[in-house]
């Protein structure tokens, strides 16, 4: 099968899924732009030092059933970051937001789901101003897949004047000790004016097959903020 009938399928499962209507609408928007872009190749200019189609080659499992994972809390333990027990923690199984296994310490900010967000009263219009907007800006196939396939992400929004008393480790984990693994985590950070915070981003894959992420985190700053971010990319490992 190739790649664009792969996602289609996998699109079209994930669409029948109840998901409020701007979100399914800018799905139906990405997909179509990811149809028509495909992806990128060396002939995109900022892409001519970089190839990843043999990437898309390979049989990766992309899952859109939470149920399907098994990754766990103990899991969980043997990868945490220096000073977690002080952080507030996000994290990402194989591209899902995971709020059981996520923990927010701080009073200045609020961490939920894309999806609870995009119908709340105060971060509805939030998401939906700036949820996607990064593709009018950079516009090809990877971002666009990355948009088609919004499901379990997660919103953040530092409320204004006021400085995250811990800061955000958010950790994006492919579990792929049963196949390899295709993750398109997504996050949509929000600070407010005035506002502070601070962001630790790691990358890890468990297990013995092969992993791919295709991320994309829009962070959107309001008038004389304060943010530092700062990621961190760990080698493929197995828990023991």
């Amino acid at each position: 099968m190739d790649t664009i009938t792969y996602f289609k399928e996998r699109f079209e499962q994930l669409q029948a899924n109840p998901v409020d209507n701007h979100i399914k609408a800018m799905r139906d928007e990405a997909f179509s732009e990811f149809e028509q872009t495909g992806i990128p190749t060396v002939k995109h200019e900022e892409w001519k030092y970089t190839r990843i189609n043999d990437f898309f080659g390979k049989d990766y499992h992309f899952t859109t059933d939470l149920k399907e994972q098994s990754f766990t809390a103990a899991d969980l333990e043997k990868l945490q970051l220096p000073g977690h027990e002080e952080a507030n923690l996000i994290v990402f199984i194989n591209g899902h937001f995971h709020p059981e296994l996520s923990h927010t310490r701080s009073e200045e900010l609020e961490i939920t789901s894309l999806q609870a967000a995009a119908i709340h009263t105060q971060y509805g219009p939030i998401v939906k101003e700036h949820l996607g907007h990064s593709a009018s800006y950079h516009k090809d196939g990877i971002n666009a897949l990355n948009t088609a396939f919004i499901q379990e992400g997660v919103f953040v929004h530092v409320f204004r004047s006021k400085a995250a008393s811990h800061p955000i480790y958010l950790y994006n984990i492919t579990d792929a000790r049963k196949g390899n693994i295709f993750a398109q985590p997504r996050s949509l950070v929000h600070v407010a004016e005035n506002a502070q915070v601070q962001i630790v981003e790691t990358f890890v894959t468990i297990g013995a097959d092969e992993s791919f992420t295709n991320q994309v985190i829009e962070l959107v700053v309001e008038k004389m903020p304060s943010l530092i971010f700062t990621r961190y990319r760990t080698m493929s490992q197995t828990p023991r």
